[in-house]
């Protein structure tokens, strides 16, 4: 047996390893229930047990009598326990082959290769983690041009234009207690970057729980209150849940349709916060055992982003649940070719949009981007001729400059879906926008609006494009109405989009192409994340939009007239060629947009 590298000899592995250093990094701990599949050149996949791992490597055990592995062949290691998978690239150190039994050890191998001393980070495309960014002064950040990053394994990544400043480097460290590693930035990217951070350098909030111990103050509550908006913008996350413990209450940030736990703050902080938010959003503080409904608009800085947060409250056994709905995001990007769809799908929706009468519907479940892409076509709209947009939303969830946007108040009677609707058809409307179709009279209106020389936008929640026609007709809408007004309905899902500068490649085994339907998919080149810098250790970064577009022709709007039912209609789009939601996430899976765990989601929902 020969003696192996890095200090993963055989020798090196049985032996405990003395340095804090090789403690620290290269620790074995036995696993349980975990296995692994391994890929190689001439292997497509192998399936093994873990016997015990760390953050350098592991040790496999395989029962394959027929084959054999090499020492110092690279291969692809696929760890999964619980739920949990672990893809990196690897090289084996190590074998010794007993009986029917071949065990051998794997040292990973970095292939993302960004070292801080050789790399420039485009810190534009970091995402940034809010409780690094916290933890010096913005005031120190602007002046110095500093912004902490990423914490990885105790370890805080830094953006800065002079790595070579030994006395910033002690600076920092000794504010935040930690080791630190200097990442090189272009220094106008970065000024861009802390200006969206830290505004106007205003003091930074405190971080939650490790205030001082006047937190019961109203100061500090709102403070804290400003701090965990402040948190959950620069995390671009999407919702925030508060949910009380019997101990206090855990903060998690739903980012990227994923919950991310955030922090745990103590009972007597949790009370204040909860007070304090239920002031914002004008909510009865005395009220703790019926639920509330509320909303608020907050600004961070003079001069800094506005968000708008939509607030709902519910009496639990150990206190009331907060959720906060962040409504307000950056609308630069909200154009068509940035939202995931192909050629031919964005052909069809622009060309629909250049009618000027006709309903399109989007479809999905709640949270799926059907909002996003209905404003992504009011920007193109916008953009190519001077038209009267007009829409009705429940909340209005972007603000878009030349549209007049209605929101409804649920609380009243006063103003409804039906009621706006019927009255901005006296208002000229070239596009009407709608929120949602909830209901027999909207759909009726929004349909008749549709036939008399109106561009219709609105969204319905249905699994598939063609149940929208079904869905209409469940509602009391004639058929032959909604075959004259129809004309696009588009399905939608959100699949999280992988990291491009971590992701990592390897065949797709039998059992997963089986999985999606394909097995002659079997031994494709497909990617998993990994996890880096750029995408703060999550392997991911944003989503990507999946679409299944049913543009009814003249012989499909026959068949709807006639009631031949959903089943016909989404026989004839998949023989014309029209591709599913799985399609759609399949072809992502193959071009290295998304991973095979996001694509599964989709085929395990048929």
């Amino acid at each position: 047996m020969t003696t192996s590298k890095s200090g993963f000899s055989l020798a090196s592995w049985n032996s405990t390893p003395n340095k804090e250093q090789d403690q620290r990094n290269q620790q074995r701990i036995k696993t349980i229930n975990h296995e692994a599949t391994i890929f190689a050149e001439d292997i497509i996949s192998l399936s093994c047990t873990v016997s015990d791992m760390s953050k350098a490597g592991a040790m496999l055990v395989a029962n394959t009598p027929n084959l054999t592995i090499e020492q110092d062949v690279p291969l692809t290691v696929s760890i999964q326990s619980a739920g949990k998978k672990l893809t990196r690239n690897a090289i084996v150190r190590w074998v010794i082959i007993s009986n029917d039994e071949m065990r051998f050890g794997v040292q990973y191998v970095d292939h993302v290769k960004l070292e801080p001393a050789t790399h420039q980070l485009d810190i534009e495309q970091v995402k940034i983690d809010p409780a690094c960014t916290l933890r010096i002064p913005s005031s120190l950040a602007v002046r110095r041009k500093v912004l902490p990053f990423l914490e990885q394994q105790g370890v805080i990544h830094v953006a800065c234009c002079n790595v070579n400043n030994i006395s910033m480097v002690n600076t920092i460290e000794r504010m935040i207690k930690a080791p630190v590693v200097l990442w090189n930035v272009e220094q106008e990217k970065l000024e861009k970057v802390l200006k969206q951070v830290y505004g106007n350098s205003q003091p930074a909030p405190i971080l939650p729980g490790k205030a001082s111990a006047n937190d019961e103050k109203t100061s500090d509550a709102v403070d804290l209150g400003d701090k965990l908006l402040y948190a959950a913008y620069i995390r671009e996350a999407s919702d925030i849940h508060i949910d009380p413990t019997h101990k206090g209450a855990r903060i998690r940030f739903r980012v990227d349709g994923q919950l991310e736990t955030y922090d745990s703050i103590q009972q007597d902080i949790y009370t204040e916060l909860a007070s304090r938010i239920k002031v914002m959003a004008n909510l009865d503080i005395a009220e703790k055992r019926a639920p509330q409904d509320g909303r608020f608009s907050h600004q961070f800085v003079s001069g800094g982003k506005r968000i708008d947060m939509r607030v709902a409250t519910l009496p639990t056994k150990y206190g009331e649940r907060i959720t906060m709905r962040l409504l307000a995001v950056n609308t630069e990007g909200l154009t068509l070719n940035k939202l995931g769809f192909t050629d031919n799908n964005r052909t069809m929706i622009e060309r629909f949009l250049r009618r000027t009468q006709g309903l399109m519907i989007m479809t999905g479940p709640t949270g799926s981007g059907k909002t996003t892409t209905l404003y992504a076509s009011i920007r193109l709209l916008l953009a190519e001729r001077d038209v009267n947009i007009i829409t009705v939303e429940d909340p209005i969830e972007y603000e878009i400059n030349g549209v007049a946007q209605c929101e409804i108040d649920p609380a009243s009677d006063k103003l409804d879906f039906a009621k706006a609707l019927r009255s901005i058809l006296r208002h000229d409307p070239d596009v009407v926008m709608l929120g949602e179709i909830r209901d027999k009279e909207t759909a009726d209106i929004a349909i008749k609006a549709a036939l008399t020389g109106h561009m219709v936008l609105g969204t319905l929640h249905t699994n598939s494009a063609a149940a929208t026609v079904t869905r209409l007709i469940d509602m009391g809408v004639q058929p032959y109405l909604i075959a004259a007004a129809l004309r696009l309905a588009v399905a939608q899902r959100l699949l999280r989009r992988l990291c491009t500068h971590c992701r990592i490649s390897r065949p797709l085994t039998e059992q997963e192409a089986i999985s999606i339907f394909h097995p002659e998919l079997t031994g494709t080149q497909v990617y998993d994340p990994t996890g880096c810098v750029y995408c703060g250790d999550k392997g991911y970064a944003g989503r990507i939009g999946l679409y299944e577009i049913l543009e009814l022709n003249e012989s499909w709007a026959r068949d709807v007239a006639d009631e031949k039912g959903e089943a016909v209609l989404t026989d004839n789009m998949r023989k014309s060629g029209v591709h599913s939601l799985l399609d759609d996430a399949i072809e992502k899976l193959v071009s290295g947009q998304t991973s095979f765990s996001e694509v599964l989601q989709i085929a395990s929902s048929w």
